[in-house]
């Protein structure tokens, strides 16, 4: 299908039809199909020397692109409606692609404190062993963000939802400080995929994903994607290509196939999400909620005008603490422990007893991570069974 005719499609049937078209020496396969391969043979020196000198469409090496990658990227960007895209492979190799190719040395970049552990530190202690500075600021604070604005900024980063406690970054206005600013405004999209949040639409100039959790969906394959202009976008790709952060093909193929059941899978998410936010503000166990779609969330306003559904993951904290968390995750059946999020079953994580075991109670606190705090990625499931079983785990919890 014309990409100027999927523009006219919803989100739903866009995610099944981005990648249907697909056209093989005259075999149309239903099925987009699987290109494992490393090399591409040519006809002759003259077809070669053609493909090479991208006077003609043709494929060079898999590191480079390859068929079933390039279709993977052609329908997140329809999704996205971006440009140009460049995929890689995993989350972070997209986000530290898209750092490497837009800084250098002496550059300064503002980043939200509440993002992902990984991605805090690369910036931490990777860019800035590069010599790039990087500031963490509270994302939803203008003041502060307007405090740490250098001369040399040259990005503003941040991700929809923050991580672990679910504040709410203002795209819209963040992309208008950036652009007033000049510097280059990148957001991680991962929590917030379409149809809930479409933030190049908002002003973003690059969005990124980790094809990991929402938009692969099946918890397994890793994947990543960075969205955007081909200006910028071009100068991401030439870093993943020198780099090595190439995306198999057969994750790109396992990526396909979970795009297409994306928007009902997250409409069903979101729904269940809702119902277990009420339900644990509600117990007596529960001391504080922290998800977007309840009234009393501090960018609850935000959340509304800006984001289709409110997604599917929730953190509350117990009133017991570090030994209530502990208890309520040997007590869950149905809810997952597991470290990852954004797959079709629902995840659960203690960060206290696990993830930031390492870490002191105040270096925890530090970071919007108590002792009694527990994280839920929300999936697919029966909504009596989630809540049957989150309620005898906080009742075993105390």
């Amino acid at each position: 299908m014309l990409e100027k005719n999927l523009k006219k499609l919803r989100i739903g049937t866009r995610a099944i039809l981005a990648a249907g078209d697909f056209n093989y020496q005259n075999i149309r396969s239903h099925i987009v199909p699987l290109f494992q391969t490393v090399n591409f043979d040519y006809a002759d020196v003259e077809e070669g020397l053609a493909v090479f000198n991208r006077e003609r469409p043709g494929y060079i090496y898999t590191r480079y692109s390859n068929p079933t990658t390039d279709l993977f990227g052609k329908t997140v960007a329809a999704l996205e409606e971006a440009e140009s895209y460049a995929v890689a492979a995993s989350g972070m190799g997209a986000i530290s692609a898209i750092m490497l190719s837009l800084l250098k040395p002496g550059d300064h970049i503002i980043s939200s404190k509440q993002i992902y552990g990984g991605t805090y530190t690369f910036f931490q202690e990777h860019l800035q062993a590069l010599g790039i500075d990087i500031s963490f600021v509270d994302i939803t604070n203008d003041d502060e963000i307007g405090d740490a604005m250098q001369p040399k900024t040259r990005v503003l980063y941040t991700e929809v939802l923050g991580n672990p406690n679910l504040i709410i970054a203002d795209i819209s206005g963040l992309a208008k400080l950036a652009r007033a600013k000049e510097i280059i405004f990148v957001v991680d999209n991962t929590f917030t995929p379409p149809p809930i949040l479409s933030p190049l639409k908002l002003g973003a100039d690059i969005v990124v994903h980790s094809a990991t959790k929402y938009l692969g969906g099946h918890g397994d394959l890793m994947g990543g994607i960075a969205l955007g202009r081909e200006e910028l976008i071009s100068k991401v790709r030439h870093t993943l290509e020198y780099y090595g952060g190439a995306l198999s093909p057969f994750n790109a193929w396992l990526a396909l196939r979970g795009i297409k059941t994306l928007a009902i899978r997250l409409e069903r998410q979101c729904h269940n999400a809702k119902i277990i936010a009420e339900f644990l503000q509600d117990h007596d166990h529960v001391k504080k909620v922290h998800y977007p779609g309840l009234p009393g969330h501090p960018h609850h306003e935000v959340a509304k005008r800006q984001l289709n559904g409110f997604g599917a993951m929730i953190s509350f904290e117990l009133k017991g603490g570090l030994e209530a968390g502990k208890k309520l995750m040997d007590a869950v059946r149905v809810c997952r422990f597991t470290v990852s999020l954004g797959e079709i079953d629902t995840l659960i994580i203690h960060p206290a007893s696990t993830s930031h075991a390492a870490l002191k109670p105040e270096e925890r606190l530090a970071i919007g991570i108590s002792d009694g705090l527990v994280r839920l990625s929300v999936g697919i499931e029966d909504m009596e069974d989630l809540l049957e079983d989150l309620r005898q785990a906080l009742q075993q919890a105390g």
